[in-house]
């Protein structure tokens, strides 16, 4: 029984190798080399009939004829052994479909058609043409505000062109990284992909590419504070293009050195800069460029007190920044024209100025849930096109299947045996795959709701900011000076609020916040409108409080540290100290001491005070309350016991 078993076995083996010989007979082969001929051939019209329209600009024509050859080059089989030039035709017919949606702005049919070119240089092994692919779709990404799926495409990039030893793409690619964790706030991961980056155009001879790197890491310490390498970094950058001949590169890199000397406050010298850039800019088209002088040009007119030079530059950057829809010049020239009007007093314009200002805040907003929009409509998209590939592939499958059927009942019924076995190897494996394809979709909305949660605490920071920013434009029409006191105690109060939201925005997690991180940062920030020679002293266990506690807790603080600004302190008290301390007693009950060695505080003020009132309001609803306490070493010590529910 054995011995027949292993004889059909020997059988069916030896007519499957007959099948595959007949296959690549001399005939057939030369049959198939001759279609494939024919193919690239039709590739090859196609193109050239592409590119013809294009080049004349007939739209109508253009168009008939990308249908037409996307029809054409979804019939290219590459399940089976492939013709390299047609595959080749076809990776560039559909890397020019791709670019001319770009052109046109439909993102999502860029990025399909970009991935089917990636797909097919995958295919023909050229991983060079396939980083390019890969770049632009990330780069696709990364303008729609999908920071995610734009940092996994240069990563891949980056590594497609480690592997051809192809410098420039890394270089690019590093840059690109860089770049998107710089939009994201990272600037650990900006600095390394930066170094990176330098690392390598320091070993190859591309002078336009090195000076880019170095003035973007020189920008970066520009960011981080570290002015002085900042400079020289500049500096150097300005060498580099000046060597190559690089006009643009000189004018930014000039303004750059300039707002640095601005920040050294050697304002002649900046305005040296200034100069040398608009200068070179007086014959350029970079209206960008142009630009981002003239905003320098303005501080630095408003800082030597010629405001009106500074509100006609001002005015002219808001215009380029209308004309070239950019939102970053249009805020920064609104907040300058604020800032000015301000300081002349000008209220009204202020307030015309703060409330375009606030309507470009809202436009930003809703140019936001655009992108969000698009983004959506991107992955279905691209759902839907894996959807029709996929189809399409088993069509094609099962048609082969048919094509190599035979009337054989040996070789039918040895078939189904192996089909079996081969059946129930594939359901274990889609199975398996089907799980690791769900956990990959979950880590991708965890991640895309995890961004989108931390814009919205953004918002909300940026939200309170305005309210903020808004009361205090208002207190400035009081005469009444109390008046203008209880406006800025409202403003430090919603100042208190907005900081919750700020530490969520920047901390990983958003169900409780580290209440000593929290303090830290209010205190910061009270202290910028307070006595700069008071110390306070911050004792406090790192626990995580949900939002609303931190809340609370916060308005409380901010009316004992405001308290003690306006009434604790006088010339007579040498050393004035505040004192802080926030520790766990139980479970779920804190204790919060508050201590200042200013001149006390009687009972009558402490009982008719507004402010106590709210903190008593405040702490009754965490079952909490608040006692007045002697202490030896301090004049005024407040006692808070709460409980987090």
């Amino acid at each position: 029984m054995k011995q027949t078993v292993i004889k059909l076995l020997l059988v069916f083996l030896l007519f499957q190798f007959s099948e595959k010989t007949f296959a690549q007979s001399p005939i057939l082969l030369n049959i198939n080399s001759s279609a494939s001929n024919s193919e690239e051939d039709t590739y090859e019209r196609m193109l050239n009939k592409l590119y013809f329209y294009d080049s004349i600009e007939r739209r109508d024509s253009l168009n008939y004829y990308i249908t037409e050859v996307i029809d054409l080059c979804s019939k290219i089989d590459t399940s089976a052994d492939i013709n390299r030039k047609t595959v080749k035709k076809g990776a560039e017919v559909y890397t020019f479909i791709a670019d001319n949606f770009l052109r046109e702005k439909n993102i999502s049919e860029a990025i399909i058609y970009f991935s089917h070119a990636q797909k097919l240089y995958n295919i023909l092994g050229d991983k060079k043409t396939e980083a390019t692919c890969t770049n632009k779709i990330a780069s696709i990404y990364l303008n729609a505000g999908n920071r995610v799926e734009a940092l996994k495409g240069f990563i891949k990039a980056a590594s497609l062109s480690s592997k051809t030893k192809d410098s420039v793409g890394m270089a690019s690619a590093y840059m690109n990284i860089a770049k998107t964790y710089w939009k994201q706030g990272d600037l650990h991961r900006t600095q390394e992909n930066l170094n990176k980056a330098l690392k390598i155009v320091q070993m190859i001879n591309e002078p336009d590419l090195l000076s880019q790197v170095i003035i973007s890491i020189a920008g970066l310490k520009k960011e981080q504070g570290d002015l002085n390498h900042s400079l020289s970094l500049y500096e150097e950058a300005l060498s580099h293009t000046q060597s190559n001949g690089d006009s643009i590169g000189m004018a930014r890199t000039l303004n750059n050195i300039g707002s640095i000397y601005f920040d050294f406050e050697e304002y002649n010298k900046a305005k040296e800069f200034y100069d040398r850039a608009n200068k070179i800019l007086e014959n350029s088209n970079c209206l960008i460029c142009k630009a981002f002088v003239k905003i320098n040009l303005s501080n630095y007119y408003l800082e030597l007190g010629e405001p009106n030079k500074a509100i006609e530059l001002s005015l002219q950057t808001l215009e380029i920044g209308k004309k070239l829809n950019s939102e970053e010049l249009q805020t920064n020239s609104l907040q300058l024209l604020i800032k000015i009007n301000e300081k002349q007093k000008n209220w009204e314009k202020a307030f015309t100025y703060q409330s375009l200002l606030i309507q470009q805040t809202l436009e930003s907003q809703k140019n936001n849930l655009q992108q969000i929009s698009q983004q959506e409509t991107i992955r279905l998209k691209l759902e839907q096109d894996k959807y029709i590939t996929r189809k399409k592939e088993i069509e094609q499958a099962l048609i082969i299947e048919k094509e190599n059927q035979r009337e054989n009942i040996f070789y039918i019924s040895v078939s189904v045996l192996f089909l079996l076995l081969i059946t129930a190897i594939f359901i274990i494996y889609f199975r398996l795959r089907n799980l690791r394809d769900k956990n990959i979709y979950i880590t991708k909305q965890s991640e895309e709701r995890k961004l989108l949660l931390q814009e919205v605490h953004h918002r909300v920071k940026n939200n309170f900011q305005i309210v903020s920013s808004m009361l205090r434009l208002q207190s400035y029409n009081f005469e009444d000076e109390k008046l203008r006191l209880n406006f800025q105690e409202a403003v430090n109060r919603i100042n208190a609020m907005a900081i919750v939201h700020d530490v969520i925005y920047r901390q990983e997690k958003f169900k409780d916040i580290n209440s000593k991180t929290y303090l830290e940062k209010l205190v910061l920030s009270l202290h910028k409108t307070g006595d700069s020679r008071i110390k306070i002293l911050i004792d406090s266990e790192e626990i995580p409080f949900k939002i609303e506690t931190l809340i609370s807790l916060g308005i409380a603080l901010n009316e004992l540290i405001t308290n003690s600004f306006k009434h604790a302190f006088n010339n007579e008290i040498d050393d004035p100290k505040i004192y802080i301390s926030l520790h766990t007693i139980g479970n779920k009950l804190y204790e919060l001491n508050y201590k200042d060695n200013g001149i006390g505080i009687d009972k009558e003020s402490y009982i008719s005070n507004f402010g106590m009132d709210l903190i008593e309001t405040i702490i009754d609803n965490f079952e909490g309350e608040i006692k007045l306490v002697k202490d030896k070493e301090w004049s005024t010590a407040f006692k808070i016991t709460f409980r987090e529910f």
